[in-house]
């Protein structure tokens, strides 16, 4: 009797067992097959590359293939550059190597327009390399328009790497042109990075005019990277006895966007000095850009006393919030207490919107509080608005809230009766 019990529950386990095998059937012939070729592989002697068994099995076509992620991918593939893999520009390093004036010759025989400034780039960055002045001297005498301007900049700035003074001396023989302006900037801006006070005494050496002023800007914002205040304090120098305020505006505001707070605390100490504000609008200009609702609250939280706090200062933060958001800046307005603040911001608005939507533009500046201030903002954008659309600017003098003589001049200014 046990027998027989223990031949059914075997025969039962084995029902069970199939069922549950049976799902797996075709994978298992699958992997069988598998075996076996790879068995017929190992006999036969061939080698065999290992493959890494990936988390999901790919179709029997992907067998042994795997995607290389970015990470996985060879530096070696990944190294190779653009200029590497273009035969043109292959061939042009390889003739400047030789003889880089030959190579510049056999590049205007070339019938490759689009890439002659990229061929002469690449002749120029070897050459000026073992001879700067020599590569110069030629794009001088034989590079015209953009080319000419292209590859002196780049020439300069490999000579200025290597001998900033004898590129300073090569500058100040040039013929007073474009070509001129161009490798003075570049000289300055890369001089500046190695020594900006040796680079600032050249600059100061050059006479007045375009060519100084150029070179005295490309100066400063490369010095202001790496020594703000002190590029600042140049600036302000040449402002006072050159008169070039243009510099220290651009001083400012590259130091605003490096570090706002010192560049603030610099601005004050200088303005107690001064009877009139100096640079004060390019960096309250700079904070708006930034961020007009910290401005705002920058703004208002000046005492009255600070040197910083001008009228000018909340018309200045609205028009560079309306360029960019005037939703948000009409909001503001909305919820803005009546006072100078207020109105100053009004005008910028006004001044901004006038280009997009003139009509709200001057129903904002009828909601100024200061009568006059009011007035003058209102003649001034319906005289602007008359110039586009005289007829919805009549319009919305004849239909507004206003007094019967300011309505009456409003509409003169328009040319109406």
């Amino acid at each position: 009797m046990r027998w027989i019990l223990r031949s059914l529950l075997t025969i039962a386990f084995l029902g069970l067992a199939a069922l549950a095998v049976l799902p797996h059937t075709a994978t298992i012939r699958k992997e069988w097959n598998n075996l076996r070729e790879t068995w017929a592989i190992v006999r036969s002697g061939e080698d065999v590359q290992p493959v890494t068994e990936p988390s999901k099995a790919p179709a029997r076509s992907d067998r042994g293939r795997t995607v290389l992620k970015p990470d996985d991918a060879p530096l070696s593939d990944t190294a190779i550059t653009r200029t590497d893999k273009d035969p043109f520009l292959t061939e042009a390093r390889r003739r400047a190597q030789d003889d880089p004036e030959a190579a510049m010759d056999w590049l205007q025989t070339q019938s490759l327009s689009q890439d002659t400034l990229r061929g002469m780039l690449e002749i120029v960055a070897v050459w000026a390399a073992e001879d700067s002045a020599g590569a110069l001297m030629w794009l001088e005498s034989n590079a015209q328009g953009l080319a000419r301007l292209e590859t002196l900049n780049s020439g300069i700035q490999l000579w200025s790497q290597q001998d900033p003074v004898s590129a300073a001396t090569w500058i100040d023989g040039m013929a007073n042109d474009g070509s001129k302006v161009t490798a003075a900037k570049a000289l300055a801006a890369n001089w500046a990075k190695q020594s900006p006070d040796d680079a600032s005494k050249w600059v100061e050496q050059l006479p007045p005019g375009s060519l100084r002023n150029e070179a005295a800007a490309a100066l400063v914002e490369s010095w202001t990277a790496t020594a703000p205040e002190a590029a600042a304090i140049w600036a302000l120098t040449e402002a006072e006895y050159h008169g070039n305020k243009d510099l220290l505006n651009l001083s400012i505001q590259h130091y605003a966007q490096i570090n706002p707070d010192e560049a603030e605390q610099f601005l004050r100490s200088i303005n107690e000095a001064y009877e009139k504000p100096v640079a004060i609008e390019t960096y309250v200009r700079t904070l708006a850009q930034n961020d007009p609702i910290q401005a705002m609250d920058w703004q208002s939280a000046l005492p009255a006393t600070d040197p910083l706090n001008t009228p000018n200062n909340s018309e200045v933060i609205m028009q560079e919030w309306s360029r960019t958001d005037s939703v948000a800046a009409s909001s503001w307005l909305n919820e803005a207490a009546d006072g100078p603040q207020r109105d100053a911001a009004i005008v910028g608005f006004t001044t901004t919107m006038l280009d997009f939507d003139p009509e709200a533009a001057i129903a904002w500046s009828n909601t100024i509080s200061k009568p006059d201030q009011r007035i003058d903002q209102l003649n001034r954008v319906i005289q602007n608005w008359s110039h586009t659309q005289p007829h919805e600017a009549l319009k919305w003098v004849k239909e507004a809230e206003l007094e019967p003589d300011l309505r009456h001049a409003l509409a003169s200014q328009i040319g109406a009766d």
